[in-house]
């Protein structure tokens, strides 16, 4: 009987999640989620996760929180964005409570510009 080593374990865990946060973007977003083919759209997804996880964001929730934040207020935003660099550096956060954070962060921003996350994530990806 052949066993799967946990590298495999791994590899399937993180393809099924890529596979589903490009449902969500897809879902969310479509119009511009058809604009970008589905390796790179994968390839964008797998540097978020990257990018969330040196962050301290471990548990797939606040990972997908994340992700989902990059893709509204683009790639870089943990770096342009004083205020949401200063939170995903406190070491004394949880994953939880950054995800949460970012959330609320996008919300204020989205209400304050006046318009949507979706309307907001078509003016980020054009």
């Amino acid at each position: 009987m052949k066993q799967i080593s946990r590298e495999q374990w791994n590899r399937l865990g993180q393809d099924s999640f890529d596979a589903r946060m490009v449902a969500v973007i897809r879902r969310h977003h479509p119009e511009q989620a058809a604009r970008i083919d589905f390796p790179a759209l994968v390839g964008a997804i797998q540097r978020q996760t990257a990018r969330a996880r040196a962050h301290g964001l471990s548990d797939e929730r606040s990972v997908a929180t994340y992700v989902h934040t990059a893709w509204l207020m683009g790639e870089e935003f943990d770096r342009r964005i004083p205020a949401v660099a200063q939170i995903l550096a406190d070491k004394a956060m949880s994953a939880a409570d950054k995800a949460r954070a970012l959330t609320d962060f996008s919300r204020l921003v989205f209400r304050a510009v006046g318009g949507s996350a979706t309307d907001a994530s078509r003016r980020v990806v054009q």
